[in-house]
């Protein structure tokens, strides 16, 4: 067995890649013939990546149609607009534009799916060898945080960033091109940062790796102390593919700092920390330079990239959305679950987490007591799955990253407890080992079995609540249908006051124009969409009046409207629902799902 996989390595990886793959396209059957994305964050890319087709300028990712007429402005980057472009533009000819873009929409993610299978299997290979990498790699469908990123639909930017993690940690272990391991680290975490700056604090946990090493370098063959020089070509790297890549996204504009997204202030902060470590590597010059030393370099190092934020963006030491409007954070960012730490999760969403993560200790644990591997790279890998951890408990998607590396160190453990199972006398002691060793590496089946008990205890506890949630879901699956959206185009084109999570969908489907969407660099015009909701109806006048609205668009299964009525029960979208109807709003009939308002101008 171990042989055939050494020989067909590649060969059963590409499979596992190709009926996976088949899988979720088969799951996804119904999502994809009705157009129904994974969220609106892919619904405003498709959008996106429409107007650049049409002929919007590659420098230019404002969105029109959102805030008219200066725009929503964007803060993502057009990387991940190319691969959804080409493959728009290569099957139109073939299938006309609306198809192609159903295709595109579900292929995309499918080939990044790919390219984080391949990285994923060739880290996992490295470590533990092309056995247990195959059982990791055939695993992977059980990650259910990366699986939802990479699923026919999915086409935002979060699957790249599964890419850019892997493929750093493939080079991060690749010993035997250590210069040219450290500027793909430093590349790929260029890539990721340009992506998000979600990438920032991983790009950290990356370069602290490589600066462990700087610090203890290894011996060489001859016992002679090798001075490990990949710190400073993975920061030159990291600097350099910063400037280039925010040159070619943004053009030659340099005098804006943003919080949310690469800046000139990121890029200057790299290269001052890359100049500090390159001075010093030249200086040495060949020489080994002693642990007191190099701790001074890093502290001069750290300073220097700490001077370079102070002065160029002081407000962004705090957080990536320091400088968010205080009523967008209330409303808005404090009810995206996935952006929130995972103590302020609810326990059900959050325990396959926290199941995936304690089983990845486990693996942690037993690769530093039991695994072969090299003790350098035993300590690369704590300190990678250590860092991934802590960012994933303040970020909760990303704790993605870390349940990626667990189940990589858990695959090796599963086989070795088969492996012992075949040595136990009794029957009850191989099935128990045979058990205990495929729930460590499907750890999605515990925490998924966990969260649907907690969900059934609560219900029992709260019948009534959770019949009324069952109907309210029911709403909500009627105010999500694609055909709910499209039958908007009944309306005359015009500018619409709906909810930040509909608006996408208008933007897809209907040629109509929208305040806002939950894309914060627009968050005056969230603020409005707010305000409207939650304020008095004087409030919401004075809102649709300024923005020259000519319709109210609400639903009755909105989260989004619900919450705002929830919180504000003598809000105007509360009042509205309760039939308290101003005279300049007339009631026009529902459309699907929508309730319809038109803004009388010569009332209001």
């Amino acid at each position: 067995m171990t042989n055939f996989v050494e020989r067909h390595f590649r060969s059963l990886i590409f499979a596992t890649w190709l009926i996976t793959s088949l899988l979720f396209l088969f799951v996804a059957r119904d999502s994809i013939s009705a157009w129904k994305m994974g969220d609106p964050d892919d619904q405003l890319r498709l959008v996106q990546v429409r107007d650049w087709i049409a002929g919007q300028s590659w420098w230019d990712i404002t969105q029109y149609r959102m805030n008219p007429p200066e725009g929503g402005p964007m803060h993502w980057s057009r990387l991940v607009d190319i691969p959804i472009a080409a493959m728009i533009l290569l099957l139109r000819p073939f299938l006309g534009n609306a198809l192609a873009e159903q295709w595109a929409c579900a292929l995309v993610p499918l080939l990044t799916y790919g390219c984080f299978l391949a990285l994923f299997a060739a880290t996992a290979a490295r470590l533990f060898g092309k056995t247990a990498a195959l059982l990791a790699a055939a695993s992977v469908f059980t990650i259910l945080p990366a699986i939802m990123q990479v699923l026919p639909m999915r086409i935002d930017h979060h699957g790249w960033q599964l890419v850019c993690f892997m493929a750093a940690a493939r080079a991060l272990f690749d010993a035997k091109r250590t210069k040219l391991s450290a500027a793909i680290i430093g590349i790929a975490m260029a890539t990721w940062i340009e992506i998000s700056i979600e990438g920032l604090p991983f790009a950290i946990v990356f370069m602290a790796v490589l600066g462990m090493r700087w610090l203890f370098p290894r011996f060489d063959s001859q016992g002679q102390l090798s001075e490990n020089h990949q710190l400073s070509v993975a920061l030159l790297a990291l600097a350099v593919g910063t400037c280039l890549l925010y040159i070619v996204t943004e053009g030659f504009v340099f005098a804006a700092n943003y919080c949310d997204g690469l800046s000139p202030f990121h890029i200057g902060s790299f290269a001052a920390v890359a100049s500090v470590f390159g001075i010093a590597v030249l200086f040495a010059r060949g020489r080994h330079l002693s642990l007191p030393v190099k701790l001074v370099i890093g502290a001069f190092a750290s300073a220097a990239g700490l001077v370079v934020v102070l002065s160029a963006a002081p407000q962004c030491t705090q957080d990536a959305f320091a400088e968010l409007d205080p009523l967008v954070r209330e409303y808005w960012y404090g009810r995206v679950p996935e952006g929130l730490p995972l103590w302020d999760i609810p326990l059900q969403f959050a325990m396959q987490h926290f199941v995936g993560l304690f089983f990845g200790v486990i693996g942690m644990v037993w690769m530093a007591v039991c695994s072969p591997l090299q003790k350098p790279d035993k300590f690369a890998l704590i300190i990678l799955f250590i860092g991934s951890f802590a960012v994933g408990t303040l970020v909760s998607r990303t704790t993605v990253y870390a349940l990626c590396l667990g189940t990589i160190m858990l695959s090796p453990m599963s086989i070795a407890l088969l492996a012992n199972a075949e040595k136990k006398p009794g029957l009850g002691a191989r099935m128990g080992l045979r058990v205990l060793a495929v729930t460590l590496i499907v750890p999605v089946i515990v925490g998924q079995n966990i969260s649907n008990w907690i969900e059934q205890t609560d219900e029992a506890a709260n019948p009534k609540t959770a019949v009324n949630q069952r109907a309210f879901e029911q709403l909500a699956r009627q105010c999500q249908k694609t055909e709910a959206a499209r039958m908007l185009n009944q309306l005359p084109v015009s500018h619409l006051m709906a909810g930040l999570d509909t608006s996408p969908a208008v933007l897809q489907f209907t040629g109509h124009s929208v305040v806002a969407t939950g894309h914060h660099r627009n968050q005056n015009a969230m603020a409005d969409v707010i305000r409207t909701f939650t304020g008095t109806a004087d409030v919401a006048k004075a809102v649709l009046q300024k923005r020259r609205i000519d319709f109210l668009i609400t639903c009755d299964g909105s989260f989004e409207l619900n919450q705002y009525e929830a919180r504000s029960p003598d809000g105007f979208g509360a009042q509205i629902r309760r039939g308290k109807v101003p005279s300049w709003l007339v009631r026009q009939r529902d459309i699907g799902p929508f309730h319809v308002w038109r803004v009388d101008w010569d009332r209001i």
